[in-house]
C-alpha cells in the first residue's frame, strides 16, 4: 500500500468527502468543550470561599473542572486524529498529482 495509484488517490478523495461533516462536528465539539471548561472554572470560582488565589486554586482542583478538562483532552485527541488522517489523504492526492504530471512529461 506504499504505491500511490489512481485507486489509492480515489480512496483518499472519497475519504475526504465522507469525513467532511465528521470533521466539522468534531471541531464544533472541541470548541464546545473549551467553552465548558471556562464555564466550569467560573462556576466553581463563584461558589467557593477564600481569597482570589484560594478560589482559583480550589476551582482548578475541583472535580467538575477536572472532568471538563478530561473531556476537552478527549475532544482534542479525536479531532486531531481525524485532522491528521484527512491531511494524510490530502498528501496522497498531491503526491498522485505530482507523479501523474511527471509521467505525462516523459
Amino acid at each position: 500500500m506504499n504505491e500511490i495509484t489512481q485507486e489509492r488517490m480515489e480512496m483518499a478523495m472519497a475519504y475526504l468527502a465522507e469525513t467532511d461533516k465528521d470533521y466539522a462536528l468534531e471541531k464544533a465539539e472541541l470548541e464546545r468543550s473549551e467553552i465548558g471548561r471556562k464555564r466550569a472554572r467560573a462556576t466553581v470560582f463563584l461558589t467557593v470561599d477564600g481569597t482570589v488565589a484560594e478560589r482559583q486554586a480550589k476551582a482548578e482542583i475541583h472535580e467538575t473542572v477536572t472532568q471538563s478538562d478530561d473531556r476537552y483532552i478527549e475532544c482534542v485527541k479525536i479531532y486531531e486524529t481525524l485532522k491528521a488522517r484527512r491531511e494524510r489523504a490530502e498528501i496522497v492526492i498531491d503526491v498522485w498529482r505530482s507523479l501523474n504530471a511527471a509521467r505525462r512529461k516523459v
